[in-house]
């Protein structure tokens, strides 16, 4: 992606570089006059001052200035009135975007995707609790910092439960069927968005194969996810429950509410814990490699199972 020249300053703040560049938006680090704090600061862009932007960019500041949620990145300031284009100065994450890690040659490490997954069902579990749905949890919404911590970010399309948003907004891979179908929401939405986002980062693929928008939406609606041991082989069927669960098409079948997602996930996150079976031997592996794995380390689990019961029946 090629980015625009940013400007220089923006209100009280001192551009040092552009971040990135949205759809409607760029993201900027800065440093604020007085205090040389580094932040970030999301703009919206000139040609998307419509009133429904406008709307969804203060729903945006009104919430940054409202949650407090360690994996939530804060909204700091804010001027909806700047000539330049309305801004929102949030916390500078000095950590990568999990879309570096949505693809099948560079998964994380199981146990990193667990403990990211956990936090951004607290998150967002914070954020419903505030009668809040996010609607675009992705893996490019989702920060990772070197010392594990993770934080949730882009509450731009954010609407209070219930709510039939203006407009169909949020990633299509990670969209649930009544989002896409512009229905009322509640947390069982974004519920559905972090089991896809699961699913990505378990196997780096989408749930559906579609050569375009108009077949991943068919998908979405009608058809069920390709099972995730198809990319993903010796997944205890306990997380494998989860993520079906999670990506069930009627939210009615889906987890009621985060505290149920929560026990299931944890249940299964301990079992892993627990388990002295490496399940990463097979990250990013094709599924013919994958097999081979699977018989040698079948193999070996057997042959220590057996040299154990020997040891034990010799004493």
């Amino acid at each position: 992606m090629i980015l625009s020249s940013p400007a220089q300053r923006i209100g009280k703040y001192s551009i040092v570089r552009q971040l990135g560049e949205g759809t409607t938006s760029n993201v900027y680090l800065a440093l604020h006059d007085d205090s040389f704090a580094s932040v970030a600061i999301k703009q919206l862009r000139k040609s998307w001052q419509s009133d429904v932007h406008k709307a969804m960019f203060t729903t945006e500041v009104e919430l940054g200035r409202k949650m407090a949620h360690k994996n939530i990145v804060r909204g700091l300031d804010a001027d909806l009135h700047e000539k330049s284009g309305a801004y929102l100065v949030m916390e500078y994450i000095n950590g990568v975007s999990l879309d570096h890690h949505e693809q099948a040659d560079n998964l994380l490490p199981l146990r990193t995707i667990l403990s990211v997954i956990e936090q951004m069902a607290n998150a967002l579990r914070y954020a419903a609790s505030l009668g809040i749905v996010h609607r675009d949890v992705k893996p490019g919404n989702i920060m990772l910092l070197p010392n594990g911590l993770a934080k949730l970010a882009d509450f731009g399309c954010a609407i209070p439960v219930s709510q039939m948003g203006a407009v169909v907004a949020g990633s299509l891979a990670y969209m649930s069927p009544e989002q896409l179908e512009g229905e009322a929401l509640d947390q069982r939405a974004d519920i559905y968005a972090l089991g896809a986002v699961l699913y990505r980062l378990l196997t780096g693929k989408p749930t559906f194969e579609a050569d375009n928008t108009f077949d991943a939406r068919i998908a979405i609606l009608h058809y069920p996810i390709i099972p995730i041991e198809t990319y993903r082989k010796a997944l205890p069927p306990e997380l494998i429950a989860v993520v079906n669960r999670a990506l069930q098409k009627y939210a009615s079948d889906r987890y009621a509410d985060w505290d149920e997602f929560l026990r299931d996930f944890g249940d299964a996150a301990h079992l892993i814990h627990m388990s002295d079976y490496d399940m990463d031997a097979y990250r990013g592996f094709s599924m013919s490699t994958q097999s081979v794995l699977e018989d040698y380390m079948s193999a070996d689990r057997e042959f220590s199972r057996s040299g154990f019961s020997r040891s034990t029946m010799h004493d």
